[in-house]
């Protein structure tokens, strides 16, 4: 691979808790397209996930430390690293890091803009379903509680368009590795968390993100 870097433009005024947010946003985002979209990085779903409990207590906060310990294992010259930064207006910030993945994240950033109120909309009926549920288990005491077969066929379609919606391209091998809507779910459930944090410094005007096909023209 030639280029390894990709740079992120920077405008407006920056706090010191600003780049914090975003810098830690941004490399969980990347730690989950670069784990789990397969066609970017050609990493086994399986592989990432197959020393993990997603469920039975497992915090789904914990999965980005996973991917992360992952890539470091295997390519560990594709963890993310400041290249160059320069704070005007404009400004960028410069890291050094897969550009495959970068680029990818900024067509999914533009999916996802492209149809927000619609995305919220499916996040928010996934997450009333698994909210719904948690509730059962602590009224029953019974953890191992499961969605009842309709509420399953409704979650999984809600996972799949959620899905779409974030530009992920994966989620059929994602789903045939859990072989759990809750898991799939749950992993979709925090990525979208994700990408709407690093989608409002779009939205506040604070950053952008080219993409290379958009550059090369």
């Amino acid at each position: 691979m030639g280029n390894r870097s990709y740079k992120i433009l920077l405008d407006g005024r920056w706090s010191l808790e600003d780049m914090m947010n975003f810098s830690r946003v941004y490399f969980q985002n990347y730690l989950f397209l670069y784990c789990l979209e397969s066609h970017i990085s050609n990493v086994s779903t399986e592989a990432v996930l197959k020393d993990c409990e997603l469920r039975g207590g497992f915090s789904y906060v914990n999965i980005y430390s996973i991917f992360r310990s992952y890539i470091q294992k295997i390519q560990k010259q594709d963890i993310p690293q400041i290249q160059s930064i320069q704070y005007a207006s404009p400004g960028w910030l410069e890291l050094a890091l897969n550009p495959d993945v970068a680029d990818q994240f900024a067509k999914v950033l533009g999916i996802y803009l492209g149809a927000p109120v619609a995305a919220t909309a499916i996040y928010n009926r996934l997450h009333k379903i698994f909210s719904d549920l948690k509730k059962r288990r602590e009224e029953d005491k019974l953890a191992s509680l499961k969605l009842c077969l309709e509420e399953t066929k409704v979650a999984q379609k809600l996972c799949d368009e959620l899905s779409k919606g974030l530009g992920f391209q994966s989620i059929e091998s994602l789903n045939k590795y859990t072989k759990d809507v809750e898991e799939s779910s749950k992993l979709m459930l925090a990525h979208y968390r994700r990408i709407t944090k690093i989608a409002k410094f779009i939205q506040n005007g604070k950053a952008s993100f080219p993409i290379k096909d958009e550059i090369d023209e």
